[in-house]
């Protein structure tokens, strides 16, 4: 069932609590921030959306906030202190600049973004979100029981970034990653046996895929496997 709209919440008990932003490092970076709407699986009569946080010019993932009604500015709220607290690919700071799309449900968080230091552009194009949320459409197609790594672009693809980790998903196992709360990330390689390497020791996404890719290419080091 969709959640009914509300007026912003923020404080204590939310994510987005001002004292506790304004004390992170501010960064001359600029953020595109929107959700997109996913395509309806037969059968599915409401909307899922998918909310994106990416950093330019880059085009680094900072957060990946999937809701299954029609987001207000509460999500929106929610899904920037992701960003800003625990981005997958970065340290946590706040940004210089935010651009979105004009909405009228976003209006309300605008002022409180501005006393963080934030200034808040609306444009009608966003195009490095279009970029993650074209390549996140693709990889969903593709991947159908396997994990999706939402990937940067360019010359940081993930076989070539991380290479052990591509030979495991493609033919030795799957792998698992997953924010543990605040208290960084935990990942994880699964072979049909169990557990072969585990890590969660990393603060960032990309800190817990290096650890990854270097445990399974000690694993494959150590099984012989060129």
């Amino acid at each position: 069932m969709g959640k009914a709209a509300g007026q912003l919440k923020l404080g204590k008990g939310t994510a987005f609590v001002k004292t506790h932003l304004k004390r992170l490092e501010q960064n001359e970076d600029t953020w595109e921030a929107d959700f997109r709407a996913m395509p309806k699986p037969q059968g599915q009569t409401e909307t899922h959306y998918l909310g994106l946080v990416v950093s330019t010019p880059q085009g680094n993932p900072l957060v990946c906030l999937p809701v299954d009604y029609t987001p207000d500015v509460n999500d929106l709220a929610d899904l920037l202190a992701a960003a800003m607290r625990r981005p997958m690919t970065d340290t946590a700071h706040r940004p210089r600049r935010i651009a979105v799309r004009g909405n009228p449900r976003w209006e309300e968080l605008f002022p409180h973004l501005g006393q963080l230091g934030v200034e808040v552009a609306v444009q009608n194009d966003l195009p490095a979100v279009e970029d993650v949320y074209v390549d996140f459409l693709r990889q969903m197609r593709r991947a159908r029981s396997n994990p999706l790594i939402l990937r940067t672009p360019g010359p940081t693809d993930v076989q070539q970034s991380f290479p052990a980790t591509a030979k495991w998903v493609q033919g030795y196992g799957h792998i698992e990653i997953g924010d543990q709360e605040g208290f960084g990330f935990i990942v994880r390689a699964i072979d049909y046996g169990g557990v072969v390497f585990e890590d969660d020791k990393a603060g960032t996404l990309a800190e817990a895929m290096a650890a990854l890719d270097k445990g399974l290419a000690g694993h494959f080091e150590r099984e012989g496997i060129e």
